[in-house]
């Protein structure tokens, strides 16, 4: 199954938002603001991120994929998620 880059940024907006409690609606999340500073998404938040992320699409995220310039911004979060659903077929 593909996956779109509209369906993870849909999906990782409602996650921070439903599950993380980020005090914004999915439609005001820009892909490009920093999901730490902007956002204020704290390091057990990035941890449930990447959990997610793995039961969700099915990929697994090594420690050393696990850094902040990964997860800097959905935007490279969508390009880490890709990579790894490529890395599968």
């Amino acid at each position: 199954m593909k996956v779109t880059n509209e369906q993870i940024a849909k999906e990782l907006k409602d996650f921070l938002v439903d599950e993380l409690l980020i005090d914004l609606s999915p439609a005001d999340i820009s892909e490009q603001a920093s999901l730490g500073n902007d956002i204020g998404v704290d390091s057990l938040g990035f941890t449930e991120l990447m959990a997610h992320l793995e039961d969700e699409y099915k990929i697994k995220i090594t420690d050393e994929e696990f850094k902040p310039e990964n997860f800097r911004t959905i935007e490279v979060i969508m390009n880490l998620v890709q990579h790894k659903l490529s890395q599968q077929q």
